[in-house]
């Protein structure tokens, strides 16, 4: 009898729940204070440990999934990945804690380098999946998938991985690393599944946006969740991240089947929680989803105790002092003219890899680091993505489009009755530029005026180059830009050029495996090692003209514009 009832116990049963709970986009937002500015974050992974305990307490069979771009984004990842190296990988050891099943490869975990993500990997007690991407002479790069059992369901786990990949990360970095096509890739997997595995549920695992995004020569679209399951049948569900849109949504396939796609948005703001029903007799698979908002849980204090150590180290290097500045860093005023924190920028930039010319776009406008002894916590505060150095050949005449189409986002064409200089949209109570900053592109190792009386497209005259050389339009001048302007989904080289993102990978000479941060960082622990403070050099090299009216339509606009005050 006794046998009887323990063998019955281990019967599995003929309908089973599983609850999927998941992330995307987490960004390294590990601690619940960011430990820059000591501020709370809305949400963090020390919230969302609270809301999947709870879910594993309430639930028997839970299981936890990442969208992937979990490597980058935060002063603790930056840190992890930079300078700590005696205790294990801070991002490993949060998600193991976490027990986390499978982890997509984003294209921020990607192009935080091969030393930064083999080393995460390794400390890693789960696979981080990507079936499209492969080595060009030796195949898979990543598990392509993976099974997982609840009370005899099998799961199989799917992961995908945006084709951007193929453009964002220069080429000398992705090494012998391919992206291939996600529906054709989709096609070849889910067969093998359902039919070879026996998976009961399969799950994609994506990190990529819903739908078009920006699109490569081949017609390949960035964001290609609803295409893959439009287009390929056998998905019980999706969870997808990278376009940091947190959504709930179906599609149906072209089979007639309503698939659920979910995604949790950036941040840890929210969990995406799927509820899949498995009746064994019938062969039926039900699935829900909804979005659940974790902004207002309590961290939880055994995950935060665990880490306790790292976040102490974190804390440590963000008050670390690496040297002296011997004038403010401010970027107030960058729309009309150079500041001392782009000039800074344009300065580690023109040392890389011989420039002749630099291209980059603000720092945040509201930057002010006054002279003194500056910290790391600074540093994050001046440059606060991982762009890392790119060095590609720019035709003149396309370094002067780049310069006029940068113009005619953010300037009128004065002299004709135009209220304001600056195009601008209201904003709450005040007003701001139509378009981001970071759409502002000035150049150093050039001399260059912006006529504003003149339309758009005739307003940027180069008189010479830095060495005195007179500008020449035909020539190719060696130009430093940064990762997000080389191949960032949202850089507007290539509207203002016309070219595409396979002919900037043919113009490619170097790319630093380091990023820009990195170089500030050095920059001054070198001087600092030398007892010298750090000076910034001023380029002064364009202006807005003429410059009579150009002052009095300022004077209009910074009172509306609130980020940058008339004093300045």
């Amino acid at each position: 009898m006794v046998a009887l009832i323990l063998a019955g116990c281990g019967t599995n049963p003929k309908t089973v729940t599983i609850k999927v709970v998941a992330t995307t986009d987490v960004h390294g937002c590990i601690f619940n204070t960011d430990c820059v500015d000591a501020s709370d974050r809305e949400g963090s992974l020390a919230k969302f440990a609270t809301f999947l305990a709870r879910e594993r307490k309430e639930n028997r069979n839970v299981v936890y999934l990442d969208a992937g771009d979990v490597l980058q984004g935060s002063i603790e990842v930056y840190q992890d990945a930079t300078s700590q190296f005696l205790r294990s990988p801070l991002v490993s050891e949060a998600y193991n804690y976490l027990d986390c099943e499978a982890i997509a490869m984003g294209n921020h975990d990607l192009s935080a380098g091969s030393a930064v993500y083999d080393r995460f990997m390794r400390a890693l007690g789960c696979p981080v999946l990507s079936a499209n991407l492969y080595y060009v002479e030796s195949g898979d790069f990543l598990l392509p998938y993976r099974i997982i059992e609840r009370q005899g369901v099998r799961i199989a786990v799917l992961g995908l991985t945006t084709p951007v990949v193929r453009y964002s990360i220069p080429q000398d970095q992705m090494a012998e690393i391919s992206v291939g096509d996600m529906v054709r890739t989709a096609q070849k997997w889910v067969p093998v599944l359902r039919d070879e595995l026996k998976a009961d549920v399969v799950i994609g695992l994506f990190h990529s946006g819903l739908e078009e995004g920006r699109m490569d020569a081949e017609g390949v679209y960035e964001d290609d969740s609803r295409r893959v399951v439009a287009t390929v049948p056998g998905f019980d569900a999706v969870i997808y991240g990278h376009d940091h849109e947190a959504n709930c949504t179906s599609v149906v396939n072209c089979e007639g089947d309503t698939v659920i796609m979910i995604n949790p948005g950036p941040y840890a703001l929210n969990a995406a929680e799927l509820t899949v029903t498995v009746d064994r007799e019938n062969a039926r698979v039900d699935a829900s989803a909804r979005l659940v908002d974790i902004t207002g849980e309590i961290p939880d204090r055994d995950f935060e105790r665990h880490l306790a150590g790292w976040q102490s180290d974190v804390r440590s290097y963000a008050d670390s002092l690496i040297g002296t500045l011997n004038c403010d860093l401010e970027s107030n005023g960058v729309l009309w003219r150079s500041g001392t924190a782009m000039d800074y920028i344009h300065t580690i930039q023109m040392r890389f890899a011989g420039a002749e010319v630099s291209l980059t776009a603000p720092v945040p406008t509201a930057t002010l680091i006054p002279a003194g002894d500056m910290r790391i916590r600074d540093v994050s505060k001046l440059y606060r993505y991982e762009n890392t150095m790119v060095s590609v050949m720019l035709k003149g005449s396309e370094i002067k489009d780049i310069l006029e189409y940068s113009s005619g986002l953010f300037y009128n064409t004065i002299g004709k009755g135009t209220e304001h200089l600056l195009r601008l949209k209201p904003d709450g109570e005040g007003t701001q530029p139509e378009y981001p900053a970071s759409c502002f592109i000035t150049a150093a190792g050039l001399d260059y005026t912006v006529d504003v009386t003149k339309p758009v497209g005739k307003r940027v005259t180069i008189t010479q180059t830095m060495r005195g050389e007179k500008f020449n339009p035909d020539k190719y001048y060696r130009t430093t830009i940064n990762s997000f302007l080389y191949g960032g989904t949202e850089s507007y080289l290539f509207d203002a050029t016309g070219l595409t993102r396979k002919e900037m990978m043919r113009r490619l000479n170097s790319s630093s495996s380091i990023d820009i941060r990195y170089y500030v960082i050095a920059d001054f622990y070198i001087n600092k090692e030398d007892h010298n403070n750090v000076n910034i050099n001023r380029y002064n090299n364009w202006s807005l003209s003429p410059a009579g009216p150009v002052q009095g339509y300022l004077k209009e606009d910074t009172v509306r514009f609130s980020l940058i005050p008339l004093n300045n």
